[in-house]
């Protein structure tokens, strides 16, 4: 029996930017809305996705004092007017839940203190959608977790490890993102040698790495470290790195750059900047790197290469632990080593059979563990539950 019409759900979203948690919640919201729900979203700004959450015929209402917790929050005067704000923020999301008959609360970051109490102020359920990783914080955290776990009726995490930062709290689960199979479909092969022509990658095989350029966080100088290694070692590859960074780190690309010159392997690595679709690079790649040195909460570009079949290997932190069968569909290793990156690459380079067999297990990994279905399936089983809806 499905959730009647009047069951809404508010989602509160941090940015009006498309990345990882807003292209989840653009997969979450038709489907939910299938289930019997009825969602509604809070932004605190225009941008992007209020526009694609607008095409799904969803109700979007922009909030500019909506709180966010930025690193900016705790510096100086930031910090002020964050706490000016938080109140007004709680007091605007109580009203908003209040006027439009809101059943349940769902915030779909970490770092959105208000709704929680907003929602504990107006009597009704709140799920808190964990995606962030916060240990780097320490004392700030052992006070913001207790927080959310207590202006949450259910925590629910990306990944273990992001679970594992609450320390066993009882009220926390975890819940996979989720990929559609249908956005994954087998890619000609005329596409990824279209790919391989228009960046020179032609005659080697390919190392791939999708992400914002950001040094240490997504970690792309042990990638290309691990490439002046092999290149000692005599082995040559390609290397395709895909994406670009944030405006004001435009540096770390060319930081990335300069060391590639240092280390005699600039001819062989290839910046695309941004790409509106990524499937024909994932393709075009033998293997694919994530080298991220802070953790991932639960990569979607790792799930977006098993999904083509593409065998991963990944740093062994964060949610890559959750994605990666090491051996199987892929290798860990550690966190800035380019030795321990270039050895994994070695061995997939010179084994063209291992990287099919390990690429294939990947997809059935992500079909068995991290399909759209099971993760909106869990969703509505939370909320069902919360709202008393059987």
């Amino acid at each position: 029996m499905n959730a009647p019409k009047s069951i809404r759900v508010l989602y509160v979203h941090n940015s009006a930017d498309i990345y990882g948690a807003s292209r989840s919640l653009l997969r979450l919201l038709p489907r939910i809305r299938e289930r019997g729900f009825a969602p509604c979203v809070v932004l605190p700004e225009d941008g992007p996705l209020r526009r694609r959450i607008a095409e799904l015929d969803v109700e979007v209402i922009i909030d500019p004092w909506l709180s966010v917790i930025d690193r900016a929050s705790f510096r100086g005067l930031k910090l002020v007017w964050f706490g000016l704000r938080f109140p007004v923020s709680v007091f605007r999301l109580f009203r908003l839940i209040r006027t439009r008959g809101i059943g349940l609360v769902h915030t779909n970051t970490g770092v959105m203190p208000s709704p929680g109490l907003a929602a504990r102020l107006a009597g009704v359920p709140h799920v808190w959608h964990v995606r962030d990783s916060f240990l780097e914080f320490r004392s700030l955290w052992k006070v913001y977790r207790r927080y959310i776990t207590t202006f949450a009726n259910r925590v629910l995490a990306v990944s273990n490890p992001i679970a594992g930062q609450f320390d066993g709290a009882r009220n926390v689960s975890v819940v996979h993102n989720g990929v559609p199979m249908e956005e994954f479909p087998d890619v000609g092969p005329e596409e990824a040698a279209a790919v391989r022509s228009k960046h020179g990658l032609d005659g080697l095989p390919v190392v791939g790495c999708v992400g914002r350029i950001k040094l240490v966080r997504k970690g792309q100088e042990t990638l290309v470290q691990a490439a002046g290694l092999l290149k000692e070692r005599g082995i040559r590859a390609k290397y395709l790195f895909v994406g670009s960074p944030f405006p004001g780190n435009e540096d770390h690309l060319r930081t990335l750059q300069q060391m590639a010159r240092d280390l005699g392997v600039e001819g062989n690595m290839v910046f695309t900047g941004e790409m509106a679709d990524v499937r024909p690079a994932y393709a075009a790649m033998d293997v694919f790197v994530l080298p991220s040195g802070q953790p991932e909460p639960f990569g979607g570009v790792v799930l977006e290469a098993m999904a083509l079949k593409r065998p991963v290997i990944a740093t062994a932190i964060g949610g890559s632990l959750d994605q990666v069968e090491d051996g199987q569909t892929g290798f860990l290793v550690p966190p800035g080593d380019p030795a321990a990156l270039a050895e994994k690459i070695a061995v997939l380079l010179q084994d063209p059979q291992r990287r099919k067999s390990m690429g294939d297990a990947g997809r059935q990994r992500l079909e068995r563990l991290f399909s759209i279905e099971i993760m909106i399936s869990r969703f509505e089983g939370v909320y069902r539950d919360l709202t008393g809806i059987k």
